[in-house]
């Protein structure tokens, strides 16, 4: 593993407006500012991505959904997003795409790369879903593969939604392991992951930490990666407003630690992105993304 520790990605780009809708998506530049209050982190260089390119969109997504999505058409394709459709909107997801590109290009420097953005974890190559337009993990996961054909990629998905877009796209894939541990009577419909952990409601820390540590020990038997795409979602949280799951700040704090030790132990660089938190105190979900930075970011 490279040993140049973590490095930052964030676009202002990311940050929405969308008054009244439960996807806080001025979380990102909140996140931002909270580094930049920081006496460790606001020191860091916070790289800028470019904007996802087309021909980069189209190793996942069909041309036809590409089409529709960037002429703003409400269609069979894009109808299952629950975000408006407009150029800001997917400008954004464009340059969230781009981040976790970088974060992947980063990989080769850094032990960790996290992109302040990113975990668009439902959306399918053919279609729009949840708050997902496009795909980012899987877009960036194909994308290095133009320099690293052969690479092991292992998805680990601790949003509280299974990650159904990936399982999905790399359910033939035999060099994309998929992990997803989620609240499992809720949304999504879900695919078929490598490994599913389908957690009950009132789930707490030690059942889940106990859990978490023993897929990540069972996929170290079963998959040899050489990267590791880590979906480290704030909404497991106990006073997450879309779950039911009881994990509190301190559980996702050691969450993120057994992540981390986990790359260490197998030699992997770590991919981080945000992905979903719908805290009832905005407050908490920007606290909970600042820790994960901060799991990854110590010495």
């Amino acid at each position: 593993m490279v040993s140049n520790g973590l490095a930052l990605i964030y676009h202002s780009q990311y940050n929405l407006e969308l008054p009244g809708h439960i996807f806080p998506a001025h979380k990102y530049s909140h996140l931002y500012n909270r580094v930049k209050r920081d006496p460790v982190y606001a020191s860091f260089d916070i790289l800028p991505p470019k904007m996802a390119e087309e021909h980069d969109l189209e190793l996942v997504h069909t041309k036809e959904y590409l089409d529709d999505l960037f002429s703003y058409d409400h269609t069979a394709r894009t109808m299952y997003s629950e975000l408006p459709l407009n150029r800001s909107i997917v400008e954004s997801f464009s340059y969230g795409v781009g981040g976790t590109i970088l974060a992947t290009e980063l990989t080769n420097k850094h032990s960790f790369a996290f992109n302040m953005g990113g975990g668009y974890h439902h959306s399918f190559p053919d279609r729009a879903e949840g708050f997902c337009y496009l795909n980012d993990i899987a877009i960036a996961i194909r994308k290095s593969r133009e320099s690293f054909p052969n690479r092991k990629a292992v998805i680990v998905d601790l949003d509280l939604h299974q990650g159904n877009g990936n399982s999905y796209i790399f359910q033939y894939d035999d060099n994309v392991y998929t992990f997803s541990m989620h609240q499992g009577n809720i949304y999504p419909k879900k695919e078929d992951s490598n490994l599913d952990v389908h957690l009950e409601p009132g789930t707490k820390d030690d059942f889940y930490l106990s859990s978490l540590y023993e897929s990540l020990s069972r996929i170290k038997k079963e998959f040899d990666p050489s990267i590791v795409y880590y979906l480290a979602g704030a909404d497991p949280y106990e006073d997450d407003s879309l779950g039911e799951l009881k994990i509190s700040m301190k559980g996702l704090k050691e969450r993120d630690k057994i992540v981390r030790k986990y790359c260490e132990e197998i030699g992997a660089p770590c991919v981080i992105t945000l992905a979903g938190g719908y805290a009832r105190d905005f407050r908490d979900t920007v606290e909970i993304h600042f820790n994960t930075i901060a799991a990854f970011g110590e010495k």
